[in-house]
């Protein structure tokens, strides 16, 4: 009788396997739980969102949902800069925006036609924050300020207050804390102009615009005796915690603070109070403060506010040029600094070569157009996650609520074999159309119409 088969080899038993505590990737994906966290890492390019919802249907229902969106803003904070608006000549006299990216990061064109319809070489951008634009309007009786969300479309306007003088700043600021979706909370508009006070010393004037109540407050003024209004320059304004603050001609700085609604004027270090107003800009500090940068022919020099100092400033930092911007071929050529822009820590310099951004922190640059060195550009930065695949997929029905208070006109069409279809925003119409999917007789009407209003989408889209 043979003897049973020892259960373990001759040194001993078997050990039993260890079970893996690293699921596989499949897991992963098929994990309701672990796919959100997943897809959240993706890089916050234009193409990542679009990309990953033609995976299937699951994917783009996660990926298109508020909450994910949501979330996805919250994980990476700082958008990417699309492109530039601009208010001056920028290789193309009928263009408003400079795209940044290129494709498959490239957002489409229609997202950012001028909402003002024909006569946008008449409107001025003021600023551009947090993913809207404000923009001021032709001289005139009924002047007005608009304040625009290209990604949705939503656009608000205001007439200006009765007795505005010739606005020189503006500012559009939410009331949010910037970390979840800007476009869905409340907002004001801040307008500055200057004027001569009953003492004959000219004095800074500012007005507040609440989206909540839909009305402007009293005027607000300072003393600014020393200020020039001699030049059309401006440039965005700086926002540090709850101000607001403008380079003005003059080697002077004012300041707006939302919260108090007040009005002042700071002096500049005396080191750059006798420099151009192109080679200076304010920015913001490390510790998230106002601060100063000045671009000589070789370097850019950072200063910060010091109340232990006696001219209130002290510089803290110098960043050689040498190292981010390419070789200039003449290095006597003076850098100009357009703007800087606070959401992704960038400052925007021209040399004969073009505008290039430098990123403060890892001082990396990138160039982003061509143009003469005294333009007005306005950097735009947001999170988009519809692509040409999936516009229209959700439909629209999302676009009034990200901005509860703002004017969105949304339009119907009749296809072919008489079926209507919306309502759709006119930038899904504006993106369908430049795709070649309607012909050239193409009419809509607004929800508030029949279908017997119809106009053409060619004529809709121009009186926008």
């Amino acid at each position: 009788m043979s003897e049973p088969e020892p259960e373990h080899g001759p040194e001993g038993p078997e050990p039993e396997p260890i079970p893996s505590l690293r699921p596989s990737s499949s897991s992963v994906l098929d994990s309701d739980d672990l796919l959100p966290v997943v897809l959240r890492r993706l890089p916050p390019r234009p193409s990542s969102l679009p990309r990953a919802s033609l995976v299937c249907r699951r994917w783009r229902d996660l990926v298109t949902s508020r909450n994910f969106l949501r979330d996805f803003r919250e994980f990476h904070r700082a958008p990417p800069v699309l492109g530039l608006f601009h208010n001056t000549y920028l290789g193309a006299p009928d263009r408003r925006f400079v795209a940044a990216v290129d494709p498959p990061d490239r957002v489409p064109d229609s997202l950012f036609r001028m909402p003002c319809g024909r006569d946008h070489r008449s409107w001025r951008f003021l600023d551009c924050r947090h993913g809207r634009a404000l923009l001021l309007g032709p001289m005139g009786p009924r002047r007005e300020v608009l304040v625009w969300d290209p990604m949705t479309g939503a656009r608000r306007r205001a007439p200006l207050p009765s007795d505005a003088g010739d606005v020189r700043h503006g500012a559009v600021l939410c009331s949010c804390d910037h970390v979840r979706d800007c476009r869905s909370s409340q907002f004001q508009v801040v307008l500055v102009w200057f004027e001569l006070g009953l003492t004959y010393l000219r004095r800074a004037v500012a007005a507040v615009y609440s989206s909540e109540s839909g009305a402007w407050s009293h005027i607000i003024t300072v003393q600014a005796p020393f200020v020039s209004t001699a030049s059309n320059a401006s440039k965005p304004g700086t926002l540090a915690g709850n101000a607001v603050y403008w380079l003005i001609p003059g080697s002077r700085v004012l300041e707006f603070d939302a919260v108090t609604r007040n009005l002042a004027v700071i002096s500049v270090p005396a080191y750059t109070a006798g420099s151009l107003y192109w080679q200076c800009q304010l920015m913001l500090t490390d510790a998230k403060e106002l601060g100063l940068a000045m671009v000589t022919e070789i370097s850019i020099k950072l200063w910060k506010r010091d109340s232990g100092n006696a001219c209130g400033w002290s510089m803290y930092s110098s960043v050689q040029l040498e190292g981010c911007l390419p070789p200039r071929k003449w290095m006597q050529e003076q850098p100009s600094l357009l703007v800087y822009h606070e959401e992704s820590n960038a400052i925007f310099v021209w040399i004969e070569a073009g505008v290039f951004m430098i990123q403060l922190e890892s001082m990396q640059s990138r160039l982003m157009c061509q143009g003469a060195s005294n333009f007005e550009i306005y950097p735009f930065a947001g999170f988009y996650n519809r692509g040409d695949a999936t516009a229209g997929a959700q439909g629209d029905e999302d676009v009034d609520a990200r901005w509860p208070t703002a004017i969105v006109d949304m339009w119907h069409y009749e296809d072919p074999q008489g079926d209507s279809h919306g309502p759709y925003s006119m930038v899904s119409l504006q993106r369908w159309s430049g795709n070649g999917f309607f012909a050239e007789d193409f009419r809509v009407w607004r929800t508030d119409e029949t279908k017997e209003q119809a106009i053409l989408l060619t004529d809709a889209m121009l009186s926008l």
